[in-house]
């Protein structure tokens, strides 16, 4: 499979898995910003439950493998004469 479309299918993994997390959120999420870097926080409070939290957690792996298999596979592939 050429390594475009593994990226593309990586992408499109990771969305589902945070858009099934982010679709039964309870909890807070925030941000802290400051004059210096070390002041900056970014703050996430919360759970999901139910058959979202396992969705989610099988596409963001599956989008960690399928990321991997894109950088190899554009590593090792050949360029097109």
């Amino acid at each position: 499979m050429q390594a475009r479309k593994l990226f593309i299918t990586s992408a499109v993994l990771l969305m589902v898995g945070l858009a099934s997390f982010w679709s039964k959120w309870n909890g807070s999420a925030g941000v802290n910003a400051g004059d210096s870097i070390a002041a900056w926080a970014v703050n996430f409070c919360g759970s999901v439950n139910g058959w979202p939290a396992l969705m989610g957690v099988i596409a963001i792996i599956a989008a960690v493998l399928v990321f991997l298999w894109a950088v190899i596979s554009a590593a090792v592939g050949f360029p097109n004469a």
